[in-house]
């Protein structure tokens, strides 16, 4: 039996104020992030299956791609809350904000989403996924949170040190799974600007 291989992609450069908690404020791509992600899918080349978020900066890409689309509901970036669209400097508990990054398992911004919820919905998602998708090569296009939850559960990273893994704006991850076997992270957040042959 062949591995399935996902290709985990984060979005591009998204439209308005950068450097903003995005979670579920649903803004599409800027023209510059359509460019980087049309460069990594480039350097894929066609797969079995797209799946997504359901957020503009993911879905309308994917919905632009010839192979089939899978929309998946749980694989949306946490909510916010309160912080939504603000700086960190824009955020007035700065306590609970070096709290976020400093232990973000047990986070939750004022009237936003639980980490632990969060997380668990992603993993959910992610193993029900692998488990009824289709095809041996996919891509899953999701958000940085989102992506480092999956690879933080497939390294048995702990969470205190989920900011640890970097995950940039159309960084591209590879992930290889074999039935029986532990999954294999083949790379992470490799630039497809810089390379284009894997």
């Amino acid at each position: 039996m062949n591995p399935i291989v996902i290709d985990l992609i984060r979005h591009g450069e998204v439209a308005g104020r950068k450097h903003v908690a995005r979670g579920r404020t649903d803004k599409p791509l800027s023209d510059e992030g359509w460019q980087q992600l049309c460069a990594v899918k480039e350097c894929i080349g066609r797969v079995d299956q797209v799946a997504t978020s359901p957020l503009k900066r993911c879905r309308l890409f994917a919905e632009s791609c010839d192979e089939p689309v899978l929309m998946i509901e749980d694989m949306q970036e946490i909510d916010f809350g309160d912080w939504e669209d603000k700086s960190a400097d824009e955020v007035e508990d700065q306590t609970l904000l070096e709290h976020f990054f400093d232990s973000p398992c047990d986070f939750q911004a004022p009237h936003g989403e639980a980490f632990d919820v969060f997380s668990k919905r992603v993993l959910l998602a992610w193993q029900t996924w692998l488990a009824s998708g289709t095809g041996e090569h996919r891509i899953l296009l999701a958000h940085g949170c989102v992506i480092r939850v999956i690879l933080a559960h497939l390294l048995a990273i702990p969470s205190k040190n989920f900011w640890n893994i970097v995950i940039d704006p159309a960084g591209w991850t590879r992930v290889s799974c074999l039935q029986g076997e532990k999954p294999r992270v083949l790379f992470i957040n490799r630039d497809a600007g810089a390379i284009c042959k894997v």
